[in-house]
């Protein structure tokens, strides 16, 4: 099978259980890491040149299918191909056919209704990508966020990863222990 350009990994179609998941966390976690200090010294062509490596990655994508499929909250809801994930072939079989995928190009979104919290009579639409969708967000995701984590300010707390709504408070309100 060719692997159409990933950096590492077999070429063959993926053996789920027989996957390193400490090997493939190390290496998307080395690369996020350099992806990061490359940006806080400001080498920009070493970040493009990361971030290209990291989306080329066997690990990424095993990692990515893994969040999709198996971490996910909405990994029992099909999209408009109404494909849903769930045995260990069935994700290597995911892996295999993501690898042959050279267009990114994304299908269209299942549109589902669901009801408001603060009006149970109001509804609020509800965009479903399809699995394979979900796992070319979640690479991206891989490659995208370190370079921007070390833009942010450190004093900001919203929509970031490992910050919420308590650490705010914490940094404003002194704990009255303290």
């Amino acid at each position: 099978m060719d692997d159409h350009g990933r950096s590492n990994g077999p070429t063959g179609p993926a053996d789920w259980n027989a996957i390193d998941w400490r090997q493939a966390n190390r290496v998307v976690r080395n690369l996020r890491q350099r992806i990061f200090r490359a940006t806080r010294e400001n080498d920009l062509r070493k970040v493009r040149s990361l971030q290209k490596l990291l989306l080329r990655s066997w690990s990424n994508l095993v990692l990515s299918v893994r969040r999709a499929t198996q971490q996910n909250q909405g990994k029992n809801t099909p999209g408009v191909d109404k494909v849903i994930v769930k045995t260990p072939a069935a994700r290597g079989k995911l892996v295999a056919a993501m690898i042959c995928q050279q267009c990114w190009r994304a299908k269209p979104v299942r549109r589902v209704y669901i009801p408001k919290k603060s009006d149970s009579s109001k509804r609020r639409p509800l965009g479903i990508p399809t699995i394979m969708v979900r796992c070319l967000q979640a690479m991206a995701k891989n490659a995208l966020e370190p370079a921007w984590e070390s833009r942010f300010e450190g004093s900001s707390y919203g929509f970031r990863p490992g910050r919420n709504a308590h650490d705010a408070i914490a940094t404003l309100v002194p704990h009255p222990n303290a």
